[in-house]
């Protein structure tokens, strides 16, 4: 799947005690962003999140060796890709978190069998919203700082979980596209793009 990321601010928890240990080996962090994570537990648990659905995707009855040879392939260049947050204009911690959202997305998206079991993860579901010509697809990742992940068209954003009196309320910068909010109640949803009205929106449960 070839997206175009568009940035999204992200506040991580952070503190001096970490409780969680990602899935890779962190004195033998090779970069910036694996640094990061070994230093937060809100990007531990994302790795962690990531992890399992690879595995699953990966070791699936529907895998074949050569979809598992692309699935590879395109770990590979998502972690150069994850790797180059360095360079990103809102911090590095920020990026991370918005590729590891983006990337758990796109397992859940693709592979059926990176959806078995209960994880800190659901969705995809489709998202249709009045006056939107695109369908939106909507991950939900409840990590230890949840997030939602929106793919449309040639776009994606991934943006934090903010609070709300009720529901589940996500809002961040969507880059040139402005702030993107994003409102869940139950099976109804609102969606405001860039400062325009909100548009009203149902979810719909992807098969």
């Amino acid at each position: 799947m070839r997206i175009r990321l568009i940035c999204a601010g992200l506040a991580l928890a952070g503190g001096p005690a970490l409780a969680l240990e990602p899935s890779f080996d962190c004195t033998r962090a090779e970069s910036g962003a694996e640094e990061a994570v070994c230093a937060s537990d809100a990007l531990a648990s994302l790795d962690l999140e990531l992890a399992r659905l690879y595995e699953l995707a990966a070791g699936g009855p529907h895998m074949t060796a050569e979809a598992l040879a692309e699935l590879k392939a395109t770990q590979r260049g998502w972690i150069k890709g994850r790797d180059d947050c360095w360079k990103a204009d809102d911090g590095i911690e920020a990026c991370v978190a918005r590729d590891y959202a983006l990337r758990i997305a796109e397992l859940r998206t693709g592979h059926a069998d990176a959806r078995a079991g209960e994880g800190a993860s659901t969705g995809p579901v489709a998202i249709l919203c009045e006056g939107f010509e695109d369908g939106i697809s909507a991950t939900f990742v409840n990590t230890a700082a949840p997030m939602v992940a929106l793919i449309w068209g040639t776009d994606a954003v991934a943006v934090p979980q903010v609070e709300a009196a009720s529901g589940a309320k996500y809002a961040g910068s969507g880059g040139y596209l402005g702030e993107v909010t994003f409102w869940s109640h139950g099976d109804e949803a609102t969606l405001s793009i860039g400062g325009a009205p909100e548009m009203v929106c149902r979810q719909e449960e992807i098969g």
